[in-house]
């Protein structure tokens, strides 16, 4: 979660913030390029790229101070040795498997402070799919939320997994990129024939796994534009998973999902 303070508060007496141009009057933590990180691994993005947290000051006219030098550290310190965190360049290590996110905080000065929680999860090894049976029937009006729940598939899914002594288990807090390839849809445009949606019929191409290791995207049908005849066609969604820029055992795993316009299309 992204905070913003103006200052650090204590009961109902606050500290004083700078009023000139070049003093901190607010910090933000810029969001993580990823969820979680590896442990005995640096927080990457998803192309497998180190990526060091980031954080900007501004004054109090709302100005980035662009020569601010804001410190990191790990918030939950006090608790445990989970992370490790250079001061200066923002660079996180995972170093323990613990339970729930950590805290990483940005500082400047004595008094202003921002916080954002890190998961530490275990490495992704493999991934695996299946797809979609039962045949969604498009329907008319395809308009507002009845059009959303009448014409978009179910969750094509994905797990991803952990594998040590033949034991497996979900690697929690991945993220994955889905793209649907037919109808062809690179950069997911709403308003195509057809598109991939989150839960809340938000176009989205990337999901992070749940607490079991899985992550999924709908597929949001135009009834009047797919299918194009009275046949039975295939939607077909990519799934890429990746660690370190190298996708993994499986990846990318090729989803389907068949569609026929239903009786109350025209």
């Amino acid at each position: 979660m992204t905070a913003v303070l103006a200052a650090t508060c204590v009961g109902t007496a606050c500290a004083e913030v700078g009023l000139g141009p070049d003093e901190a009057a607010a910090i933000e933590l810029d969001p993580f390029p990823s969820p979680s990180a590896v442990v005995g691994d640096t927080l990457r993005t998803i192309d497998g790229i180190v990526a060091p947290v980031r954080a900007r000051v501004f004054n109090v006219r709302g100005e980035l101070i662009a020569d601010a030098t804001p410190r990191y550290l790990y918030a939950d310190a006090n608790i445990d040795s989970a992370l490790a965190i250079d001061s200066a360049t923002g660079v996180v290590v995972a170093r323990q498997l613990v339970s729930g996110d950590k805290r990483i905080a940005a500082r400047i000065g004595a008094s202003l402070q921002v916080l954002r929680g890190l998961r530490i999860v275990t490495r992704p090894d493999s991934v695996d799919g299946a797809s979609l049976r039962e045949i969604l029937g498009t329907t008319l009006p395809d308009t507002g939320r009845r059009g959303f729940d009448a014409n978009s598939t179910k969750a094509l899914s994905v797990s991803v997994r952990h594998v040590e002594a033949k034991a497996v288990t979900g690697v929690r807090s991945w993220p994955v990129r889905f793209q649907l390839l037919s109808p062809a849809n690179p950069t997911n445009d709403t308003m195509a024939a057809a598109y991939l949606v989150d839960d809340q019929g938000r176009a989205s191409t990337i999901d992070t796994t749940d607490d079991s290791g899985v992550a999924g995207r709908r597929v949001r049908v135009r009834a009047l534009q797919f299918p194009t005849g009275a046949a039975v066609e295939s939607l077909v969604v990519r799934a890429t998973v990746t660690y370190k820029g190298k996708s993994l055992k499986g990846s990318p795993v090729r989803l389907t999902a068949p569609v026929r316009r239903g009786s109350g299309s025209s």
